[in-house]
């Protein structure tokens, strides 16, 4: 069975061994670089050039592997309206992408990078990555004490979109959040030691239901289970995150 496309969306402006360590982590089928005009004759315009060429000397042997490339470029880099622009240019890339993908009869795993971006680009990107339901990484610099582990994969921002993409797959799964609501609420208060007893009490349903829900919570990451009788209850993080963001829409 054929896999997935992994599609590389990566910002570009001054760094081309930036590109090559997440060329080299993630083996894209398909790149897609991300600059500003101001930056996108330079050294956008050169990767660009070498990925089209195979060029294995500027970035291995995988290359040769890249089916598709190409270079988007936003206009302004510093505007209030760099945000929405970089989240339609997303939109675009995602729809050329997954046609792509579908001629081969598979769909696409997503990648989006933060580093060596320009501007407002960043945020931006992290922002349009979520909506979009893509991971994201950032890619350091070159420095020996990294012991060449130069990519980072942002696990909070890669665990929202799980738990986004969960939420939205069937519209039960956002009832749960209503009792990581409930335990946060009951931790804010203080002072105890909280089981199911306490979130069956504070919404006020059945103990079945809410020992489903915590499984389910559980499962996601968005609680912690402690213990096997009188189970201890706790929120964790991504739990408190989701809850502050309203990905419910509680």
């Amino acid at each position: 069975m054929a896999s997935d496309k992994r599609v590389l969306i990566h910002c570009i402006r001054e760094s081309i061994s930036n590109l090559q360590d997440s060329i080299d982590h993630f083996r894209p089928d398909y790149v897609y670089l991300l600059t500003s005009y101001h930056h996108s004759e330079g050294k956008p315009d050169l990767a660009l050039m070498e990925i089209e060429n195979k060029n294995i000397r500027t970035f291995g042997d995988h290359v040769k592997k890249i089916e598709y490339v190409a270079l988007h470029n936003i206009r302004e880099a510093w505007h209030q309206e760099t945000m929405m622009k970089v989240f339609e240019e997303f939109a675009l890339i995602k729809s050329d992408a997954i046609s792509r993908a579908k001629e081969d009869g598979v769909g696409c795993e997503f990648f989006a990078g933060l580093s060596d971006a320009t501007g407002l680009f960043s945020p931006s990107v992290a922002f349009a990555a979520v909506l979009h339901d893509m991971k994201t990484y950032y890619t350091r610099g070159r420095r020996r004490y990294y012991h060449n582990e130069y990519v980072l994969e942002l696990e909070n921002l890669n665990s929202i979109t799980l738990v986004k993409n969960w939420i939205e797959a069937n519209e039960h799964h956002k009832e749960n959040l209503k009792y990581l609501e409930a335990l946060i609420e009951i931790e804010n208060e203080g002072g105890q030691k909280i089981t199911s007893e306490h979130i069956t009490n504070k919404v006020q349903t059945g103990k079945r239901a809410v020992d489903k829900a915590i499984k389910k919570l559980e499962q996601q990451g968005l609680i912690l289970v402690e213990g096997k009788k009188n189970r201890s209850l706790s929120s964790t993080l991504l739990g408190q995150l989701c809850i502050r963001m309203n990905l419910g829409g509680l």
